[in-house]
């Protein structure tokens, strides 16, 4: 008698973002620091129109969050959170960050749940909803 065997090769779900990148390698990925490239406000690109410039945001093992920037003054500013995915790691989760001034015709926008878009080595994109708006930032390596 003949035995046949049959493999089955059962590979890991590889769930993506809409937008590109593996939430299974969401964790490595996010753990460095990134600068703003470009800004949308309800799909069009707002980035010149921006009151802050030299935006950096940086993800730490530790699970803290810096985030820096000059603001509309001309006047370094830099402040120290903390960050963590939702359990899908669809979002990522900030506290304990103030708003920020974007553009004039938001004066204060703020969020503690980004949505992301795109999480690969060389971007990060994610967006949420404030005042009306949909605010999307992304980023780059820093």
């Amino acid at each position: 008698m003949a035995f046949i065997m049959v493999g089955t090769i059962i590979l890991p779900s590889c769930k993506k973002y809409a937008d590109g990148g593996s939430k299974g390698k969401a964790e490595k990925r996010i753990k460095i620091s990134w600068k703003l490239e470009s800004y949308y406000m309800d799909g069009v690109d707002a980035t010149s129109g921006l009151l802050i410039s030299g935006y950096i945001e940086e993800y730490k093992e530790d699970g803290s969050y810096v985030r820096s920037y000059t603001d509309s003054s001309g006047d370094a500013f830099s402040e120290t959170g903390t960050w963590q995915f939702d359990s899908d790691k669809d979002q990522i989760k900030i506290n304990g960050v103030s708003s920020l001034e974007l553009s004039a015709q938001h004066s204060t926008v703020s969020t503690s749940d980004y949505d992301i878009l795109k999480l690969k080595k060389d971007e990060l994109w994610y967006s949420y909803s404030n005042g009306g708006s949909l605010h999307e930032f992304h980023l780059t390596p820093n």
